[in-house]
């Protein structure tokens, strides 16, 4: 990261998981004016019909041993097209450069030899850096030809960092402990939650989730104790074979995920995770699903949310106490339809929302969830008693609030049972009437079945099969419910994005408020000059910065404010084609 003007410290860790969380106007992913829609232009809903050219570039990722590794940087070119069969493995010290617009064609072959995983794999003190655009992104899909591709057609992307799990400093992701030409690949674990793997932005990863091993498959993205150090902000996983994201412990935040039609859960969090994130969709279809839910033993059902400490359930610390806001989860259950209707067995791998179990302590807070049998499941006392449903001096890392969430179609969802209503769903050792309660407390302040759920009463066509649009409807009550006051958020502070164009992208502001100086994190796309200035409420300059030069990358710009009154303004960051804007508060 460069530094501008005067003395400035490098980004402290502590700053950038206090300036994670973003306020807006509404609860869920998106607002409803289509000019705010971030998942326009970098985004495929369709990729199984999608065209994409066929491989050029048959030798840069692959080898005959198996495995590709990465020991120094290594950069691709964007005009080409990437075939990749092998483990391509960032070892500690590499770094791979994927510029923005470069497509990799993944394809797996198990009957080879050496088998052929066809994944990503970025080792401890290794870097990714997916330098992907709004308008250009970068792509990870299927080699099979449009029509053919499915789920598990490759691998997929697991980044291993160094950050605390509350399982070990050396554990290794599942499945990669039996690859005959490295078993050591894929370990995990550390003290440093201010961990770097690199930076993910604008990153398609289509058909991946490949099952290494029976009932062993690797997720489309998995984040096994990555640090807060790494930057994740927007990332569409679509098909994947198994759990779109999965975290296992570690501290990163993450921004503009989409999990699209997985077969399993959308967002998974294990091991003791810590971070947050803040908007993101989920997508069920009834036609993707775990094989194993009817299994005697091991059943898995598909959620938007699942949540473990761990599998045993211990009291491993950290906890798992994750914070998801602004996410917009849609159900397998058809607009105008119920949940009973369906078949058995979407009804049976198809259940509720969330399923928070095993001692975990997830936080789902101002976020929209429809067409489930129930919300959420709470499996265990003790997630009961961290909820505060049942009481007790116990005091959870993160508070495990669910909290100012919009929640529809729970009432024709399933009739009463021993262990689940429409709403709510506990295991057998309880009963659903106090979640049920809890839930509808006036103090969680969640909105349940205030709106019919049917076509365009709630999103505009969350249905779409090649254009879903996941924004409100105005008539709702979406906008204007969302609230940020709760104890929960000040762990992970607040901050207020205005806007980014073209190839700058302002992503944090400390410290909140200011006092003697504001400093802003940059991330330019190429290097440039731009010019710094501060401006009040009234679009006045009041204080211009001057020019800056920009490296391509990550930069620091530190703006003087002490002379500044109290109140709001905002750092304007400015080039020939691009330009960011960011909003502070001076409080002396």
């Amino acid at each position: 990261m460069k530094k501008l003007f005067l003395a400035m410290s490098l980004f402290a860790v502590v700053a950038a998981k206090a300036q994670f969380i973003e306020m807006v106007d509404y609860v869920g992913a998106l607002s409803s004016d289509a000019s705010k829609d971030w998942t326009k232009g970098w985004t495929e809903w369709d990729p199984k019909s999608k065209s994409y050219a066929d491989a050029t570039d048959l030798t840069t990722l692959n080898d005959v041993s198996g495995k590709k590794e990465i020991t120094g940087t290594v950069t691709l070119d964007a005009s080409k097209v990437y075939f990749l069969t092998s483990v391509v493995q960032i070892k500690d010290g590499g770094k791979l450069i994927i510029p923005a617009g470069t497509v990799i064609r993944g394809l797996a072959d198990l009957n080879a030899t050496p088998k052929l995983y066809a994944s990503i794999v970025v080792e401890r003190g290794g870097k990714l850096e997916v330098n992907g655009t709004s308008n250009n992104p970068v792509v990870f899909t299927s080699a099979k030809a449009a029509g053919s591709r499915d789920r598990g057609d490759w691998g997929g992307l697991i980044v291993c960092g160094k950050a605390i799990n509350n399982q070990g400093a050396d554990i290794q992701v599942e499945g990669f402990n039996n690859i005959s030409f490295d078993a050591t690949m894929a370990k995990f674990g550390g003290v440093d939650d201010a961990d770097n793997s690199g930076i993910f932005n604008y990153l398609r990863i289509e058909f991946g989730g490949l099952a290494f091993e029976p009932n062993k498959e690797i997720n489309g993205l998995t984040m096994a104790s990555v640090g807060n150090g790494t930057s994740i902000d927007g990332v569409q996983v679509s098909y994947s074979g198994d759990d779109s994201y999965e975290w296992f412990g570690g501290a990163v935040n993450c921004k503009h995920l989409i999990a699209y039609k997985g077969t399993d859960d959308d967002f998974d969090t294990d091991f003791g995770y810590r971070g947050a994130v803040q908007f993101g969709i989920a997508q069920k279809d009834t036609s993707y699903f775990d094989m194993s839910w009817n299994a005697a033993s091991g059943a898995s059902t598909s959620e938007t949310f699942e949540s473990d400490n761990d599998a045993g359930g211990s009291g491993k610390l950290p906890l798992t106490a994750a914070v998801f806001c602004n996410i917009t989860g849609v159900g397998p259950v058809p607009l105008g339809g119920n949940w009973v209707d369906m078949s058995s067995t979407v009804k049976g791998a198809f259940r509720r929302g969330a399923r928070i179990r095993r001692n975990s302590r997830l936080s789902v807070i101002n976020s929209v969830l429809i067409g489930y049998r129930n919300f959420v499941m709470f499996d265990g006392d003790s997630v009961l008693t961290a909820s505060g449903v049942k009481p007790s001096g116990l005091v959870s890392d993160a508070g495990n609030l669910i909290r100012n969430n919009f929640i529809a179609n729970t009432a024709n969802a399933a009739a009463a049972g021993a262990t689940n209503t429409g709403l709510a769903e506990v295991d057998s050792k309880n009963t659903p009437a106090g979640l049920d309660a809890w839930l509808k407390d006036a103090k969680n302040a969640n909105k349940i079945d205030a709106v019919a759920y049917a076509s365009g009463t709630i999103l505009v066509d969350p249905k779409n099969a090649t254009a879903p649009d996941f924004r409100p409807v105005s008539a709702s009550g979406i906008e204007g419910m969302q609230d940020y006051s709760f104890a929960v958020l000040n762990k992970y502070g607040v901050y207020n994005g205005v806007q980014s164009l073209g190839a700058l992208k302002v992503t944090n502001a400390y410290p909140v408020p200011a006092t003697s100086e504001v400093n802003v994190e940059v991330y330019a796309l190429n290097s440039m000059d731009v010019k710094v200035s501060v401006v009040n409420v009234m679009g006045q300059v009041v204080k211009t910065i001057g020019t800056q030069n920009l490296i391509q990358g990550g930069n620091l710009i530190t703006a003087p404010v002490a002379e500044l009154q109290n109140g709001m303004y905002f750092l304007q960051v400015s080039s020939t084609n691009a330009a960011a804007t960011y909003r502070f508060v001076v409080n002396k």
